[in-house]
């Protein structure tokens, strides 16, 4: 029986061959949609996952409040392990994870030559508990030879494959790494290598240090570093909320006896919070440049967006199926004449949907490696498409079953409902509510409103996008080049202040229009001291303002206003400041012209206010605009800010003549450039790829709603041939009748567009409420999605209209 179901299933797909190729692509799509996101959302809550204990680990974080925002930090004072450790109980480990910055590695082969491997990241200074606490598999040296030796460094696998390249674990033990740091060379001895982690994890380290154990000085307990992570393991009995105001106890404790040693009138906010290990990965509310983190909002409207395209994929593949019933119509009466039951119908209607499913799973794979191809640059480099064979035939199995039951049953059911007398007397599918709104019209509404959903919300992130990018940010970013020297030569006595005689030989090349020394305006980090102003007989006004070393030219560069007093003079040491307007009113200043000459600062380290300029953006448009102030000194100033002449052609002549110039000062390796309108636009990498993933999202959609939409189309013509074909020889004209056939779908798609626009008004400013300067909803993003979905509806049904109305009345009049 099933082998005749399948032969039947087989033979009616290759006899509507149209039909059952839209159904194969449009399921294809659907199903490769769901196992990229699958993958993506799979890979990032897999992270840490395969840890022992990992319920009970949690990561020691920092919560500060400046100027009345609130900010967390990933990083721990220093000094807290030993603190912990000395006054606390219920925990099983107590891990710190200090990380370490080196400029250059050296590692010196055995024939005396020298390897130079430039800056390296991910090395981290560990005590006992850290291998305690990770189960790390030892592949050479042991763990206590590490411990006892301070100038020891364990190696990951894949650090000592770079280091030393073909050589086994045990052949590279008691060789010599050489550190450079600030100002100073540290040998290292290696007496380990670690396996690396195979599963995706925040704990990235590849070179381990033994981790010094010193007396701290009080001081050291109001520093919070994001390097200086901190990690507890908890007892099965320990509460993390009565640990973590214990630990908060312990950090309020030590800054009051500081502000007591140092007599100190600095006031801040700070609070200690317990991060479980489980949503460290997803804790983007903490700044942490060199860490990975997922976004759980970005991946909840990932998998919202599986789950519909999906949805939209069943019900293009009910739509069509239905369209097709009619031409099935006495073959589905002579098979209940024959005594075909409805179990037998269904079931064998079934079979097709399951065997279609399964082509389109096939032709899927094509789709999958596309999909990784387009997504390349948003999807993570460490996901392939079929790394698990097994999981991905589980995948496909599950989810072609859950496609041929809910695209399958609705079709089926229609198909057991036909009357067979009514088969031969041509009424067996006029339903009775054919021009009223039924559940058919219903699935187009449906696949409708998520199309304009999708289409509106790409307006609205376009438009934000573009808004970020293009607006006025307060200075002047068009043609400038940014060209930093990289740090390992500003840290060498023999590049010491080759700088400036650079600068001064820059100057002279024709191409370039000014130059400038100092930190770019808006920058993807920023720092910031809290400053002071006290005037007699008033309290004491104490903010946080961010600094940027500059030179005597970057104001003309950048095209930064002076609304009062002047630029800063040129001295080695910082003497002045230029603030920014915001840091004006911060500070209680009436006006610009009042703020100069005031003294503003740290206690003992005051200086005048010389200038004040225009409020320009220092970070993207997520953040307002804070104060800020401007310094001059030397030895800070060591990023070359170059403005181009002339026009973009002329650009990579001009280049050439500074990278040839550059040679004269710094070594080969030392020149890198990026465009400032570049590097403005990394910073809004996420919302690029969130406009890639969504108008990928609203094409796949549109394309799936218009198959379904012809499938309708098809099935509206057929039903009407014979009204169409009276209307003709009555008079009626081609136009009159695609009119007749294509009004319906105006009141559908303007129907979604009505159920639509709400929704993806909600979500659109619930996304843009993160920005602090953001665009308006307008009315005409709604109207244009409507259009646009009306166009792409009218164009994908006019066809089949025209088709019906240009048809013979002779043909369509003709009875069987």
């Amino acid at each position: 029986m099933l082998k005749k179901h399948l032969i039947t299933a087989l033979r009616q797909l290759q006899r509507k061959r149209l039909f059952t190729a839209l159904n194969i692509f449009g399921l294809a799509i659907g199903i490769s949609v769901c196992w990229g996101i699958y993958r993506i959302v799979s890979y990032e809550y897999s992270y840490d996952q395969n840890l022992a204990q990992k319920e009970n680990i949690y990561r020691v974080v920092s919560g500060f409040i400046f100027d009345e925002k609130e900010d967390y930090n990933g990083g721990a004072s220093k000094p807290l392990y030993q603190g912990i450790r000395e006054q606390m109980d219920g925990l099983e480990h107590v891990v710190p994870v200090f990380e370490k910055s080196y400029q250059n590695v050296e590692v010196k082969k055995p024939s005396g030559n020298i390897l130079n491997f430039g800056e390296q990241r991910n090395i981290a200074a560990i005590d006992s508990a850290y291998f305690k606490m990770l189960n790390y598999h030892w592949l050479a040296g042991t763990e206590s030879s590490f411990f006892d030796n301070p100038n020891s460094v364990v190696l990951t696998e894949s650090r000592a494959k770079q280091y030393f390249p073909g050589k086994a674990p045990n052949e590279i033990l008691d060789r010599t790494i050489i550190y450079y740091g600030y100002r100073d060379t540290i040998p290292k001895t290696v007496t380990g290598v670690v396996a690396d982690f195979e599963q995706p994890s925040e704990f990235t380290t590849k070179e381990f240090f033994p981790l010094e154990h010193i007396a701290y000085n009080l001081n050291t307990w109001t520093n919070t570093n994001g390097s200086d992570r901190l990690y507890l393991q908890l007892n099965e009995a320990s509460s993390p909320a009565i640990i973590a105001k214990q630990v908060d106890a312990i950090i309020q404790q030590k800054t009051k006896e500081w502000r007591v040693e140092s007599e100190s009138t600095f006031e801040f906010n700070r609070w200690i919070e317990l991060l479980p290990l489980s949503e460290s990965h997803f804790s983007t509310h903490i700044s942490e440049g060199k860490i990975r983190k997922a976004n759980k909002p970005v991946l909840y409207g990932l998998m919202g967006m599986a789950l519909f395209l999906l949805l939209l994929a069943c019900v293009n593949y009910i739509n069509l199926s239905i369209a097709g019933i009619p031409q099935r119509a006495k073959e589905i009466g002579v098979r209940k004449t024959l005594g075909g039951n409805k179990f037998q119908l269904i079931s064998q209607f079934l079979l097709e949907t399951l065997v279609t499913t399964l082509l389109a799973a096939i032709l899927s794979m094509i789709l999958i490696k596309l999909d990784f191809w387009l997504l390349r640059g948003i999807i993570p480099p460490e996901i392939s498409p079929f790394t698990e064979v097994l999981e991905f035939v589980l995948f496909i199995s599950a989810i072609s079953i859950l496609i041929a039951f809910l695209a399958g049953l609705y079709p089926g059911w229609l198909i057991a409902r036909v009357n067979a007398i009514n088969v031969f007397r041509n009424t067996s599918l006029r339903t009775k509510n054919n021009k009223g709104f039924n559940l058919q019209k219903a699935l187009i509404v449906f696949q409708f409103v998520i199309a304009l959903v999708f289409i509106t919300s790409s307006l609205v992130i376009g438009k934000q996008l573009h808004y970020s990018l293009t607006s006025d940010m307060g200075f002047d970013k068009d043609a400038v080049v940014l060209a930093p020297i990289p740090f390992k030569y500003i840290l060498d006595d023999n590049y010491n202040g080759k700088q400036f005689a650079l600068y001064e030989e820059l100057k002279a090349i024709s191409g370039i229009q000014s130059i400038s020394l100092g930190e770019a305006p808006l920058e993807g980090g920023h720092s910031s001291s809290q400053y002071e102003y006290a005037e007699d007989g008033n309290p004491t006004i104490n903010r946080q303002v961010s600094r940027k070393w500059v030179d005597t030219s970057y104001l003309d560069l950048y095209n930064l206003k002076l609304l009062a007093g002047r630029n800063l003079h040129s001295s080695e040491k910082p003497k002045e400041f230029v603030i920014n307007e915001t840091a004006v009113k911060a500070f209680g200043f009436d006006s610009p012209q009042d703020a100069l000459g005031k003294l503003i600062g740290q206690k003992g380290e005051k200086m005048p206010i010389v200038g004040v300029v225009n409020d320009f953006h220092m970070r993207d448009f997520y953040s307002t605009i804070d104060p800020m102030a401007f310094q001059m000194e030397k030895d800070n100033l060591y990023n070359f800010n170059i403005k181009l002449a002339g026009n973009s052609a002329e650009w990579s002549t001009t280049l050439k003549k500074i990278e040839q110039k550059w040679y004269q000062f710094y070594p080969s390796d030392s020149f890198s450039y990026t465009f400032y309108d570049d590097s403005i636009a990394q910073l809004y990498q996420q919302e690029q790829q969130l406009a890639t993933l969504v108008n990928l999202a609203t094409i796949i959609a549109i394309f799936i709603s218009c198959l379904g939409l012809f499938g309708l189309a098809v099935l509206t013509a057929f039903q009407r041939t014979k009204e169409i074909g009276i209307r003709k020889v009555m008079g009626a004209s081609v136009e009159g009748i695609v009119g007749l056939l294509s009004k319906e779908y105006i009141f559908l798609v303007t129907l979604a567009l009505v159920i639509a626009s709400p929704i993806a008004w909600f979500f659109m400013d619930k996304w843009l409420q993160k920005f602090a300067y953001r665009i308006e909803i307008e009315w005409w993003m709604f109207v244009a999605a409507g259009f646009s979905a009306l166009a792409i509806a009218l164009l994908t049904v006019s066809t089949q209209a025209i088709k019906a109305a240009i048809a013979t009345p002779v043909q369509s009049l003709r009875d069987e």
